[in-house]
């Protein structure tokens, strides 16, 4: 069985989504979910994902950070993947989708950049 645990705290304008375990087929609606609870809320001016604690990432995982990216494109939210490693940094470098997000070594780092 895999683990997936996720959490939200606001910094400000910010809104930091910490993700941990595997965000993989089974996971990937709860992130969605949580998602489209804080767009209804108001968008942020800066949504950092922290994905430092992610072990695993599949297809739905990353279908999810696109559906995340686009939507805050729409919205004019700046979007930050946090602490990008492991399987999730060879999966966006293979797929050639690295360019497409912005990318912070820490969460402190990419609200920095707000």
């Amino acid at each position: 069985m895999s683990v997936f645990t996720i959490s939200t705290h606001r910094r400000g304008t910010a809104l930091v989504v910490r993700v941990g375990g595997e965000l993989d087929y089974a996971h990937a609606p709860v992130l969605r979910g949580e998602l489209a609870r804080l767009w209804e809320t108001g968008p942020p001016a800066t949504l950092v994902v922290d994905v430092s604690g992610l072990n695993f990432c599949d297809s739905a995982g990353i279908a999810e950070l696109i559906l995340a990216l686009q939507r805050s494109r729409d919205l004019g939210t700046r979007l930050v993947l946090a602490g990008v490693h492991g399987v999730l940094e060879r999966i966006l470098a293979l797929t050639g989708l690295r360019p497409a997000f912005e990318t912070s070594p820490t969460v402190e780092e990419a609200l920095g950049g707000a």
